[in-house]
């Protein structure tokens, strides 16, 4: 696929994982791919470019913090769409930072989550989403008892090419983010694989934070047996996360609608 008016860039062919892909690299290399740009993804492919109105007329602007912002996420999650177009933009979000949330995916990974944090700035993107896109979405995020959609305004959210939204929409654990260990400085635990400016808390990566997870739980196998017994038993994924929730930190922005 090559963009309209852009014929020198090519499509980035993309990966797709077999249905037995290992889950431990699943969980520990989340959030997987992020480009360094806004790209537009289709049919499982992604090209870096420019988004523009016309590629966002009539869509839902929904921040991404975690593997949302990955063509390799997105290539999951849509597989079995017919001609997805989903345009990803780059944004930059005044203070905030994404951070682990106090949840297991079903996949294993510890997932992200926004948080206030005055005077960071964190990178995100913007998924511009179709109706339908957004159905499924919400299938993808357990929407209800999982993450709750919302909208937040009175942002200061910087898109990659175009202007500055105060509002938009996120998917958001309202149970709390995962709190760091005593030994470390602030209360957060900041997702390393994600860019940030003035982050006040020590950012962890995937593996540390599952390593952090299971020793708030006293688990003191592998960190594979780990992963996998997570994956395989969701009763026990959700005993698991009401360890997690007795020490979350809540979500601190007040200036949100829970939608669903």
């Amino acid at each position: 696929m090559t963009r309209s008016g852009d014929p020198g860039k090519t499509a980035v062919p993309m990966y797709t994982p077999p249905a037995d892909m290992d889950p431990v690299v699943r969980a520990t290399t989340y959030p997987y791919l992020i480009p360094e740009s806004s790209f537009l993804f289709a049919q499982g492919a992604w090209q870096a470019g420019d988004i523009d109105a016309a590629q966002t007329a009539g869509r839902t602007p929904v921040i991404a913090c975690g593997s949302n912002r990955s063509p390799e996420q997105l290539a999951r999650k849509f597989a079995d769409f017919e001609d997805v177009v989903i345009p990803v933009q780059r944004a930059w979000l005044e203070d905030f930072d994404v951070v682990y949330a106090a949840h297991l995916t079903g996949y294993g990974a510890v997932a992200a989550n926004l948080q206030h944090v005055p005077g960071a700035r964190v990178e995100v993107s913007v998924t511009w989403l179709a109706d339908d896109q957004m159905a499924r979405m919400h299938a993808t995020e357990g929407l209800g008892y999982s993450y709750h959609y919302a909208r937040l305004h009175g942002l200061a959210l910087q898109l990659e090419g175009s202007g500055t939204r105060a509002e938009a929409f996120a998917y958001v654990y309202d149970k709390g983010s995962l709190r760091q260990a005593e030994e470390t400085p602030g209360d957060h635990a900041a997702i390393a694989e994600i860019k940030a400016e003035d982050r006040q808390d020590h950012p962890m990566t995937q593996p540390e934070a599952l390593a952090l997870v299971q020793t708030r739980l006293g688990h003191t196998g592998s960190l594979e047996g780990f992963i996998t017994g997570t994956v395989a038993d969701r009763a026990l994924r959700a005993r698991y996360e009401a360890v997690l929730h007795r020490d979350a930190v809540p979500f601190r922005w007040s200036r949100l609608d829970i939608l669903s």
